[in-house]
């Protein structure tokens, strides 16, 4: 019998007040109590301790159901209590492993320091008081006891050179990436050690140390006063990476890197770099030329041809991509093996790319678990629709299972897209809304939806589906603005259509294509000022065909004959394959 209810915080703690002395209410903060301590929190505390001090087996029983119930804090406190009382050291160890694993640094704080005083003895029960007041920024309070620590790390190496498992300079940048404030972490860093230029140890760690404390440039000048002492690769390219976080890029630093690796042809590190940052900054060549480097100097380093693999294909270079593809698979472990499927499917794409569809199917087929990647069977589905192959195409996609809701929509999307490629709208609309009686408020499929009906002058359906996208989603730009360009083009509600399409620029202020609406409707209202001005800004932004388009028919209709034309021709040059285009260009010639 009791009158609790089982609620976090305290649900076992609760649970025994309640057996034993009717209902408590415990505290409602689940974090670490806070200094000063709340009058409801001190009235708790010393609730619990009344307990313990009653039933102290009954009360920590029920501190382990507490504990496994995520109710750190009163199992915590349950525990520190009965070490207290009992002065028994391990129930205060145990406090300390219940509050770490919530990551319950302050309580976990406070259990420490009763381990420690029941057992002063114990280099476990300091260490943990120590480590725990640097994790709470109490670097004060554990500054005596970290210098202890070290001076015994020291003495240990002066004593017996060579045999310790770590150094002073380690184990302290260890204990200082503990504090989570970081500028007090370098400045207790040159408190310890100095900052003597010729020492390299300390000049390494001060360098780490600033670094993490996001003071780049110290971190850069620590690092340059090591390399004057020992100019080895590994120190050159850690500067390199301190001088991309102070400069805010790449360049200087890769510079110096680049000239370091052409003076020293066997640096591996430093070329390893280079190719990294080439790889992130898209230059493929120089990409090539440093992982190619790599090779040569560690020719059965096997994961560098995978990574050569990747620069080669965007390179276009797809002989030497597969070559490099397959000295990676056949050397390397099925088990050991990394971005297996995305090789597959690259080698597929290259396969494709010189037409021939059955090495094509035959890497994708060949994937590791083919038959239940989503990813792979889309691109089956489309490689047999690439070849006329529509029924095979729709085969593959009906067989896969799909798993969850994301493989279901992404399915239901590429069955309504095949289904439009055959001219079958009506099988495309009905896939979707097959999709949408389980999940009707799914954005993606409500927007294909949308543009099925589109596509079929289906206006209701437009409305009814894009209006259902705004309600679900009201912070989704393409949902007003699909809407507002629909009326525009039908040159209906054009205020309304401004409206929606208004609220879209807010949400995505530097989309092109919302920009453009923006400026198709207000041609539509005869606003040709703030039309030219919007589709002008879109056309910047991106030079894509519809975009210019639109404004090419709004400088014609504002009389801007001249600028029409050229950018007709700058048109013609980018799609000179485009209907609608040469319609415009021709009525230019009217003019």
């Amino acid at each position: 019998m009791t009158c609790f209810k089982w609620t976090t915080p305290g649900p076992a703690i609760l649970l025994a007040a309640a057996m034993l002395a009717g209902c408590a209410t415990a505290p409602t903060e689940q974090t670490a109590p806070q200094t000063p301590v709340s009058s409801k929190q001190q009235a708790y505390e010393e609730r619990v301790a009344q307990l313990v001090q009653q039933d102290p087996l009954f009360a920590l029983l029920t501190a382990e159901i507490a504990s496994q119930r995520g109710d750190t804090y009163s199992a915590t406190l349950a525990y520190t209590e009965a070490a207290k009382q009992q002065r028994n050291p391990d129930l205060a160890k145990r406090a300390v492993e219940i509050s770490l694993a919530e990551s319950q640094l302050e309580l976990a704080l406070n259990a420490a320091k009763v381990w420690a005083e029941l057992s002063p003895e114990d280099k476990q029960a300091s260490r943990s008081v120590m480590l725990l007041q640097l994790g709470t920024n109490k670097v004060d309070e554990a500054l005596p006891a970290l210098k202890t620590y070290l001076n015994d790390i020291k003495n240990a190496e002066t004593s017996h050179p060579g045999l310790g498992t770590v150094t002073v300079e380690k184990a302290a940048l260890d204990m200082l990436m503990r504090i989570p404030d970081k500028p007090k972490a370098y400045a207790t860093a040159l408190d310890l050690f100095g900052n003597d230029p010729a020492d390299v140890e300390v000049q390494t760690m001060l360098a780490q140390v600033a670094n993490a404390s996001e003071l780049h440039a110290q971190a850069v000048g620590h690092i340059e006063n090591v390399v004057r002492k020992l100019p080895q690769e590994r120190f050159y390219v850690l500067m390199a990476q301190f001088m991309e976080k102070r400069d805010g890029n790449p360049n200087n630093a890769m510079q110096l890197i680049d000239g370091l690796a052409n003076q020293n042809p066997d640096w591996f590190g430093a070329r390893l770099y280079l190719a990294r940052n080439h790889t992130q900054l898209q230059q493929w060549q120089q990409a090539r030329q440093r992982f190619g480097e790599m090779i040569a100097l560690q020719p059965d380093n096997i994961p560098l041809y995978s990574s050569q693999g990747f620069v080669l294909t965007q390179l276009k270079d797809y002989k030497a991509a597969e070559k490099h593809f397959r000295i990676y698979l056949d050397k390397t472990a099925p088990a050991d093996r990394q971005n297996e499927v995305l090789i597959h499917a690259t080698l597929s794409d290259m396969a494709v790319e010189r037409k021939d569809y059955t090495a094509a199917l035959k890497w994708l087929d060949s994937t590791p678990n083919a038959t239940d990647d989503l990813d792979i069977q889309l691109k089956k589905s489309a490689l047999f629709e690439k070849q006329g192959k529509a029924p095979s195409a729709k085969k593959v996609l009906n067989q896969f299972k799909a798993k969850n809701e994301d493989e279901s929509v992404r399915l239901a999307l590429a069955k309504s897209q095949l289904a439009e490629s055959q001219k079958a709208p009506a099988e495309a609309a009905t896939e979707l809304e097959l999709a949408l009686l389980n999940y009707p408020d799914q954005p993606d499929l409500l927007y294909e939806r949308a543009m099925v009906a589109e596509r079929q002058d289906d206006l209701p359906n437009v409305e009814q589906f894009l209006k259902r996208l705004i309600t679900v989603r009201p912070d989704n730009p393409h949902g007003y603005n699909a809407l507002g360009y629909t009326w525009a083009e039908n040159n209906i509600r054009l205020n309304e259509a401004l409206d929606l399409i208004k609220k879209a620029v807010e949400l995505a202020p530097n989309d092109p294509f919302i920009l453009d609406s923006l400026g198709w409707v207000h041609y539509r209202l005869g606003e040709m000022d703030n039309a030219e001005t919007t589709l002008k800004k879109a056309y910047g932004l991106r030079q894509d065909e519809e975009i210019g388009l639109h404004l090419m028919e709004v400088l014609i209709k504002s009389g801007k004959q001249d600028e029409a034309r050229q950018l007709g021709q700058n048109l013609t040059g980018r799609y000179p394959d485009s209907k609608p285009l040469k319609k415009l260009v021709q009525q230019l010639e009217d003019i």
